[in-house]
């Protein structure tokens, strides 16, 4: 099976992963022996392109918010910790890690029963530009 990612070469791959991950359009041209004026346009002209850097992003995104969920005990320890004791050791990481994880917005799990999810992928199927919760 031909994924959309085949359809582009191993220069445009890598260029890709280092976009992603924050690199520069000029040290993606030199990583990848093309010009500056080349990987920019794969940026702004592609769209095979943009689609496979926007789908590495949103799975960079998905891998460092699930990062960021697993610090949500610890936090709360050290904000439980903090309250019993009167100390502030260590309070406002945590609760800048609460406030990132956005654990005040529990809407943000989505939906709970595989109906649900198996109704939200039909929809992105058929209405692609319809993004999900």
């Amino acid at each position: 099976m031909t994924t959309k990612a085949d359809k582009l070469n191993g220069p445009q791959l890598k260029a890709v992963d280092m976009l992603a991950t924050g690199a520069t359009i000029t040290a993606a041209a030199g990583a990848v022996g093309v010009s500056r004026q080349t990987v920019s346009e794969w940026v702004n002209r592609d769209a095979e392109f943009r689609a496979t850097l926007n789908r590495r992003r949103a799975e960079l995104w998905t891998e460092q918010s699930d990062r960021l969920r697993s610090l949500i005990p610890k936090a709360l320890d050290r904000l439980e910790a903090a309250l019993e004791n009167g100390t502030g050791d260590g309070l406002r990481a945590a609760l800048g890690v609460l406030k990132l994880a956005g654990v005040g917005d529990l809407s943000r799990i989505g939906p709970t029963s595989a109906q649900a999810i198996a109704n939200q992928d039909f929809m992105a199927e058929i209405c692609p530009s319809r993004s999900r919760p």
